[in-house]
């Protein structure tokens, strides 16, 4: 047997994106597919999850969870978020230029060390922090620093010993750094010191974190740690509840998705759930709620249509004999 679509119905249609079937057809679930047809059917108007459950049927609950999965896609994003295309583009505009090509001369370098002491003691401190001599190719870089990062004498010194302490002393790498440190504006010693503090806890926040796996540890990347700081520090979610998201996340999509485990712990801290037991104790009344709605709308299907007082009455009377009558 063959299927067409009835004509009647194209006087009100809405577009579907060809990567939904192409892409999401056989892995999309029946609730995520139906919370997406609402959503396109609904194209530009701001929705959360409430109207979302009003409009299809659905658990408020259910239809985050559902949520999660296009947001993981890249087809869906939360108000005051940036479209991934966008931070996409974002990332590939250079926001600080690197030191050009064309470097001091030799004499240059050498008419400004004569000039400037502070230059002279730049030079000689970063060779005691390097444990070597640098030559007019490093000193020509130092001075570049100086000149088109903005970074004093006293910041280049503490942004170097850092390297050192990383174990990274190559002047690729330093180089790097500066550019990072000339882009977030650490041109202070005050600036650079609480940046260090925070590299710190960071690495101890980190640390901590992936100190709770025996085996498969997820890896260390920019925006996975940006999330964790995120609902640790700014959300005040504890590691257990954050490791309990994990758990959930393994469990439903079995791979590791730290903009999955976003949406679950948005969901919690707009529910006010801080701890793993108050998140079960949710998803319980959850599934009870669901089980007695389930049950309650059973009844009401197989329930008599006849009016069974009215039966009772009538047992319980006087019987009434009437004769037919010849039309009957």
């Amino acid at each position: 047997m063959s299927y067409k679509m009835n004509s009647a119905v194209w006087n009100g249609v809405f577009v579907v994106p060809n990567c939904v079937v192409d892409e999401h057809i056989k892995k999309a679930g029946g609730q995520q597919v139906k919370v997406l047809l609402f959503l396109l059917r609904h194209n530009g108007e701001s929705l959360d999850a409430r109207a979302v459950s009003k409009g299809t049927g659905m658990d408020v609950s259910d239809v985050k969870d559902a949520m999660s999965y296009w947001k993981e896609a890249g087809l869906v994003y939360e108000d005051g978020e940036v479209p991934p295309e966008v931070k996409a583009a974002e990332a590939k505009a250079p926001s600080f230029k690197a030191l050009p090509d064309v470097a001091p001369t030799y004499d240059q370098v050498a008419a400004r060390t004569l000039e400037d002491s502070n230059l002279r003691a730049l030079f000689n401190e970063v060779q005691l922090k390097l444990g070597r001599t640098i030559g007019y190719g490093e000193q020509s870089q130092l001075l570049m620093m100086l000149d088109y990062y903005g970074l004093p004498v006293e910041v280049i010194l503490t942004l170097i010993e850092y390297c050192v302490s990383r174990e990274k002393s190559s002047f690729s790498y330093i180089t790097k750094v500066a550019k990072d440190w000339g882009e977030r504006e650490i041109n202070t010693l005050e600036r650079a010191d609480a940046y260090l503090r925070e590299l710190k806890s960071d690495e101890r926040l980190w640390k901590k974190f992936v100190s709770n796996f025996t085996v498969d540890a997820p890896n260390y990347t920019e925006k996975r740690f940006a999330l964790l700081k995120r609902w640790h520090v700014d959300n005040k979610q504890s590691l257990e509840l954050i490791l309990y998201a994990y758990e959930i996340m393994i469990e439903r999509i079995d791979k590791v998705s730290f903009n999955y485990m976003n949406s679950i712990l948005e969901s919690w801290k707009a529910d006010g759930i801080k701890k793993p037991q108050d998140a079960m104790n949710a998803a319980t009344k959850r599934r009870d709620n669901l089980s007695s709605e389930k049950k309650a709308n059973t009844f009401k299907d197989t329930a008599p249509s006849y009016d069974s007082d009215k039966y009772k009455r009538k047992a319980q009377g006087p019987i009434e004999y009437k004769r037919k009558s010849k039309e009957e």
